[in-house]
């Protein structure tokens, strides 16, 4: 779900840690949004700017999405019922015995969309970002330690993992004889049965990739020398400009037709 994917495009060209400065610029000001289009936009802008400028197979991108689309769908119609019991003033849409006001439907709509923004743009990082330039990026731009940064790596590169360990751990299970999402009750304990063998897992990877690094002396040289360099190139901050500078015109747009407002209740 979450893995690189091999291309030759304008977002893979792009230095990391600049492609990661403006998802958290967009990311902080989208959370900021008590109303729904700033994130409706985003989400499209993200969506478009991957499937083109990453050239990610249209296909291969609504498939990683459906799950956080269903995700997003279960939020706002969970906000949607929960708002919806009790009596307030102001109501402008009735449904059986629930009931909502203008503010209710703006919130959950705008929840909904803010979850879909946030996975697009981390997804549009992660499919379009090498791990071993991430890595390079973070020692080479943010100084951190080699060790430190090989560590990230270690992580960033278990994550996409995670999903055919967890059906290991489950073909393991029904060999056994363990029932698998089969009735309520196995339906709830499911997950915690899943947690213990990946933490397991997690843990004898982690001891090894320790000794493995350990064994080759990283970490014991001050000064380390690189097969491949990573630079911020001009381009790179042409890029981070027009996309802030292009957000900031976005959100002055929406201010003065009086769709945005700095809301700092609507981060919760």
């Amino acid at each position: 779900m979450f893995a690189y994917i091999e291309r030759n495009s304008f977002l893979h060209k792009r230095n990391p840690m600049m492609k990661f400065a403006i998802i958290i610029v967009w990311t902080f000001v989208v959370s900021m949004s008590y109303f729904p289009v700033l994130p409706i936009l985003v989400f499209l802008i993200a969506f478009l700017g991957t499937w083109i400028g990453g050239e990610i197979p249209l296909r291969n991108l609504l498939k990683r999405l459906t799950v956080f689309i269903s995700v997003s769908v279960i939020f706002m119609i969970s906000m949607l019922f929960l708002r919806g019991i009790g009596e307030e003033p102001g109501i402008v849409f009735r449904f059986c015995f629930l009931q909502w006001t203008e503010q209710d439907i703006v919130h959950a709509v705008s929840l909904g969309f803010r979850i879909l923004a946030f996975v697009t743009l981390s997804m549009s990082f992660v499919l379009t970002t090498r791990p071993r330039d991430l890595v390079l990026s973070i020692i080479l731009q943010c100084k951190i330690p080699a060790l430190h940064g090989y560590a990230v790596m270690a992580t960033y590169r278990f994550l996409p993992e995670l999903q055919s360990q967890v059906d290991m751990v489950h073909l393991a299970q029904e060999i056994r004889g363990i029932p698998w999402n089969k009735g309520v009750a196995s339906r709830f304990t499911s997950p915690f049965r899943v947690m213990l063998p990946l933490f397991c897992v997690a843990a004898r990877r982690g001891e090894r990739v320790a000794c493995a690094m350990e064994s080759r002396g990283l970490g014991r040289a001050e000064e380390r020398t690189f097969y491949h360099n990573i630079k911020i190139e001009k381009t790179d901050w042409l890029f981070f400009a027009v996309m802030t500078v292009g957000l900031a015109i976005l959100v002055a747009i929406l201010v003065k037709l009086d769709l945005y407002h700095f809301n700092f209740a609507a981060i919760g």
